[in-house]
């Protein structure tokens, strides 16, 4: 039975989604910007800063799809 959580979760899942596609577009700019020699650490440190939340995130929606995957087999598997 859906719930308020089961809600919750899937709307910080289509966010996270929505996350990665806009970083992951942006990922040659920030390549090219890191490597500049002329780039102030600040926004080094803060485009770092970015792509490790990026990466928490990424992890929390891979094992979020995952357990999705999951439940379905065994519902499926109880079918059988």
């Amino acid at each position: 039975m859906p719930s308020f959580g089961m809600l919750f979760a899937a709307i910080l899942l289509v966010f996270a989604l929505w996350w990665l596609k806009e970083m992951l577009g942006r990922w040659r700019s920030d390549l090219e910007e890191l490597r500049d020699p002329q780039t102030e650490w600040i926004p080094r440190l803060c485009l770092i800063g970015l792509w490790l939340v990026t990466l928490v995130i990424a992890i929390a929606a891979f094992s979020f799809i995952i357990s999705i995957v999951i439940m379905a087999m065994a519902g499926l598997r109880a079918l059988l």
